[in-house]
C-alpha cells in the first residue's frame, strides 16, 4: 500500500491540481473533511501538509513522521507535542518573501504618501491645500531598519536599496558584509538601528526568544517621526506598549499586517482596537496571500514532502527549540 499524506487544507481545484501533480504517484492523498470530522483519515496518514494542527488530531495520528507547513512560519502547529512524538516538522520559509515584501513597502508607501488619508477625505470632499503641514515624505534619502533579516527582511532590503534608502538590518547571526544593507547586526545592536530609521520593519517568526521583543524601551528609542511595520507576527510587539506608543506621540504611526488576536474570538485583531486608531494603516495578514506565492509555497511543500518519501533529507527542517 502507498504512504498516506494527509492535507488538512481547504484547497481550490487548481491548487490540487499543483498537489496531484507533484504526489499523486508516490503517495495516496487523502484531503480535509467538511466538519464535524473534519481530520478524517490522519489517522492512517504518514505525513501531513497543515498550517495549524489541533491537539487531538496530533494525537489521533499514530502513524504521522513527517508534518509540512506550507508556510514560513510553523507557530500554528504544537511543535513541543510534535517533537515528543518524534515528529519532524518542515517550513516553506522563503516561498512568499517577494509577496511579502512587497506588501511591507505598500504599507510604508502609504504612511508616507498618507494615501488612504487623502483617498478618505477627498471621497468627502476636503481638497488639501498646497501648504507645508500636508507635505508628503520622501523615502529616498531615509532610513529603513530591518529587524529579522532573512527571506523576506533581504527581499525588504533589495527593494529599499532600488528606491535609494539606507538600509539598517539585524540578524540573529550578523553578517560583516552584505550586497543590499549597510549595516547587518545582532541583537545587542538593535535599540542603536531603532535610533537612526525612519522605518522600521518587523520580519521575525514568533519564537518564546522574539515574543514581546518591540516593547517600551524599544518604541520610545524610535525617531518620534519614524513609522513601525509589522509583516512578522503580532506578539513581536508588546500590545499596550504600542497602542502607548501611537496615541502618546512616542512614533507617528504604523502599518501592520499581523495581529495579536484572530476571529473567530471577538476581541480580533486588537484588544486595544489598535487597528482603529487614524495613524494606523491595517491589513488582515494578507501580506502574503497572492496566487503567485500560494502556487509556490503549495509547490514547495509538496516537492519537499515528495523529498521525505523518496528517503531523501528534507529542507527547512524546523528546530522545536527556536521554533524555526
Amino acid at each position: 500500500m502507498p504512504p498516506r499524506v494527509f492535507i488538512a487544507l481547504r484547497l481550490s481545484k487548481w491548487e490540487k491540481k499543483i498537489v496531484e501533480e507533484i504526489l499523486g504517484s508516490l503517495a495516496e492523498i487523502n484531503y480535509l473533511k467538511n466538519p464535524p470530522n473534519p481530520y478524517r483519515g490522519i489517522e492512517v496518514a504518514e505525513v501531513a501538509i497543515a498550517f495549524r494542527l489541533p491537539n487531538e488530531a496530533i494525537e489521533k495520528a499514530r502513524k504521522l513522521k513527517f508534518v509540512q507547513s506550507p508556510a514560513a512560519g510553523v507557530n500554528g502547529l504544537n511543535l513541543e507535542l510534535l517533537a515528543r512524538r518524534g515528529i519532524i516538522v518542515a517550513s516553506s520559509k522563503g516561498c512568499n518573501a517577494r509577496a511579502v515584501a512587497e506588501h511591507a513597502m505598500a504599507l510604508m508607501l502609504a504612511l508616507a504618501k498618507r494615501i488612504v488619508e487623502e483617498d478618505r477625505e477627498l471621497k468627502q470632499g476636503v481638497w488639501r491645500r498646497h501648504t507645508e503641514e500636508y507635505m508628503l515624505s520622501d523615502l529616498e534619502g531615509k532610513t529603513i531598519g530591518i529587524i529579522g533579516y532573512g527571506h523576506i527582511g533581504r527581499e525588504i532590503a533589495r527593494i529599499a536599496k532600488a528606491l535609494n534608502m539606507r538600509v539598517l538590518a539585524i540578524k540573529k547571526n550578523p553578517l560583516p558584509k552584505d550586497p543590499y544593507a549597510d549595516f547587518v547586526g545582532g541583537r545587542k545592536d538593535l535599540l542603536k538601528v531603532l535610533n537612526q530609521a525612519d522605518f522600521v520593519v518587523l520580519c521575525l517568526p514568533l519564537t518564546a526568544e522574539t515574543r514581546g521583543l518591540i516593547g517600551e524601551k524599544e518604541l520610545k528609542a524610535m525617531k518620534k517621526t519614524a513609522y513601525l511595520i509589522n509583516v512578522g507576527r503580532g506578539p513581536v510587539v508588546d500590545e499596550e506598549a504600542l497602542y502607548k506608543a501611537l496615541t502618546q506621540g512616542w512614533i507617528a504611526g504604523a502599518g501592520i499586517d499581523v495581529w495579536w488576536v484572530y476571529p473567530p474570538s471577538e476581541e480580533a485583531p486588537s484588544t486595544k482596537k489598535i487597528h482603529e486608531l487614524p495613524n494606523v494603516i491595517a491589513t488582515s495578514h494578507k501580506a502574503g496571500w497572492t496566487r503567485k506565492s500560494r502556487e509556490r509555497c503549495l509547490r514547495f511543500a509538496a516537492e519537499n514532502v515528495a523529498r521525505y518519501l523518496r528517503g531523501e533529507k528534507p529542507l527547512n527542517i524546523v528546530n522545536p527549540r527556536i521554533g524555526y
